[in-house]
């Protein structure tokens, strides 16, 4: 009988894309990735990081080597079915367009429930923080790598979209 693997989580497939992809080959250097990243919804923490490292080591997709050093870690590599389970997450393409988590999206049909001054001041002040946020990307982009370099334009294309809708909003759109 044909067993499937389990679908990894989107935590599980950013932190083997972190060891394989990105070079980050130590659980704190995943972590440290992670508290990194403009993304509100990644978290750093070690109670998030560090469990799904050793999960994923016990289902046999990543391999620790101990480290010759005071620190007494582990160099952490991809194992061959690790590297044919990231490519698979990588290639699930419903999940891949879904639109997942998004603050923004969730928020925007209660914005016309507030009265009409606080919307309007909510929505102008929400226009700024996007704004500046697309600042901040811009900024935060210069000399990323190749992959976390995609990521941050796609954020920066999403950013300004969100400002065009804001500005539509704002004008009686």
């Amino acid at each position: 009988m044909n067993n499937p693997q389990p679908v990894l989580t989107e935590l599980e497939g950013a932190i083997l894309s972190e060891i394989h992809h990105r070079g980050a080959e130590t659980a704190f250097k995943v972590r440290k990735a992670f508290l990194g990243s403009p993304s509100l919804e990644w978290s750093g923490s070690s109670g998030a990081v560090y469990p799904a490292i050793r999960r994923l080591t016990a289902q046999g997709l990543v391999r620790g080597k101990a480290q010759e050093s005071a620190r007494k870690g582990s160099t952490l590599s991809l194992t061959a079915e690790g590297v044919v389970r990231l490519n698979a997450w990588i290639c699930d393409l419903d999940r891949a367009a879904g639109l997942g988590l998004d603050p923004f999206r969730l928020r925007s049909g209660l914005w016309d429930q507030l009265p009409a001054g606080e919307r309007v001041d909510g929505l102008t002040a929400l226009l700024a923080v996007v704004r500046q946020g697309i600042v901040d990307l811009e900024s935060y982009k210069a000399g990323l790598d190749r992959v976390e370099r995609r990521r941050v334009e796609l954020s920066i294309s999403l950013q300004y979209l969100r400002a065009a809708w804001l500005e539509e909003e704002l004008a009686g759109g």
